[in-house]
């Protein structure tokens, strides 16, 4: 063997993935967003009655309300296939979601500085990817 990974990822590509499904799957990697206030939220996750609602719970803490409308279960994301895959490999997918989203949001809002999280505890659902800021 020389080395290399016995999975040619580009061929892979080629012969298992529609263009669509990639263009689509970029979204999860670098999402839209939308600025309310001094909060940026993923635009996919944000309503103004929702955010209404978790600011009146967090009593006016934009940070906490950031973190919990812009939190995103990977299960979620691919229902379909959460019992079929292994739990690493879900782990894996939410590192690289996070890197992509700091990535982003330090492209997009250079003047801001966010946390972006990954976790798995026992109390999430499989992993989970967040950010908020830090004020």
């Amino acid at each position: 063997m020389d080395g290399k990974s016995e999975i040619d990822e580009l061929s892979y590509l080629s012969t298992q993935c529609h263009p669509e499904d990639v263009l689509l799957s970029s979204k999860l990697f670098f999402p839209d967003f939308v600025v309310v206030g001094e909060a940026v939220f993923l635009e996919a996750k944000y309503e103004d009655k929702v955010f209404d609602c978790w600011l009146k719970q967090f009593e006016g803490d934009l940070q906490a309300t950031e973190k919990m409308i812009n939190h995103t279960h990977l299960y979620d994301v691919f229902d379909g296939y959460s019992e079929d895959v292994d739990d690493k490999v879900f782990e894996q997918v939410a590192e690289v979601v996070a890197l992509s989203w700091r990535l982003v949001l330090a492209n997009n809002y250079p003047k801001k500085k966010f946390n972006v999280e990954v976790s798995s505890s026992d109390q999430d659902y499989g992993p989970v990817v967040s950010f908020y800021q830090v004020f």
